[in-house]
């Protein structure tokens, strides 16, 4: 085996327990992208694009896409874009937007000019500025020196700009033996989204992953 094909094996199984900031998890995925070149799926941690797709899936029939402004954060490689095109999607507009440059150099070599790389919290949207919000496959790793804390900031800022409400997914604790998995009970993460973003909360476990679906519809606290 030569070094670089070491490389690449090591990169992919190398597991972060934490990251500094987001900043530091962007340029984890920069560094992937340039080291296990040529398996997307690799780059984006799925274990192949049939469980991406099943994911995707699951969050795209939680609210009416049809003539909708849809905002994709943590878009990697526009892997969502396309999924919503070969489905036929009446979507009104899409933009994915990304900390890691190389994962939006990569999106939009791929699917064209529909991504920007972007700090949400650093250069925030417009309050309601789109109607629904996604973060698929992103919350997952312990970001920052209070996890959760980066976690609720960041679920509160995509539901201030999404007007019809936001859709995420993220990892339930003991289906998988990760020591990098940040985790959090599905009902307690319901129950957090009723209380401080919108009793209209529509919790999906059906998926039979690690992964969970998070629907939160805009309504009143």
């Amino acid at each position: 085996m030569s070094f670089w094909q070491r490389l690449r094996r090591r990169m992919a199984l190398y597991k972060p327990k934490r990251f500094k900031d987001h900043h530091h998890y962007a340029a984890f995925f920069d560094a992937r992208h340039v080291v296990l070149a040529g398996d997307d799926m690799a780059v984006l941690e799925y274990p192949n694009e049939e469980v991406q797709q099943k994911i995707f899936r699951h969050a795209a029939e939680k609210f009416d896409l049809t003539d909708r402004a849809i905002l994709d954060v943590g878009c990697g490689l526009g892997y969502f874009k396309k999924y919503l095109d070969a489905q036929q999607a009446r979507y009104g507009s899409y933009r994915g937007v990304d900390l890691s440059a190389k994962m939006v150099a990569g999106a939009v070599k791929r699917f064209g000019p529909h991504f920007e790389q972007r700090d949400v919290l650093a250069k925030p949207f417009s309050e309601n500025e789109f109607d629904l919000v996604f973060l698929l496959s992103v919350l997952g790793y312990p970001v920052g020196e209070t996890p959760f804390g980066y976690m609720s900031a960041l679920l509160k800022e995509l539901h201030r700009i999404g007007r019809e409400g936001l859709v995420f997914t993220h990892l339930a604790p003991g289906r998988r033996e990760e020591s990098s998995d940040f985790t959090v009970v599905p009902e307690a993460m319901a129950q957090w989204c009723r209380e401080y973003l919108s009793p209209q909360v529509v919790l999906d476990d059906t998926l039979g992953l690690v992964t969970y679906v998070m629907a939160v519809r805009k309504g009143e606290k």
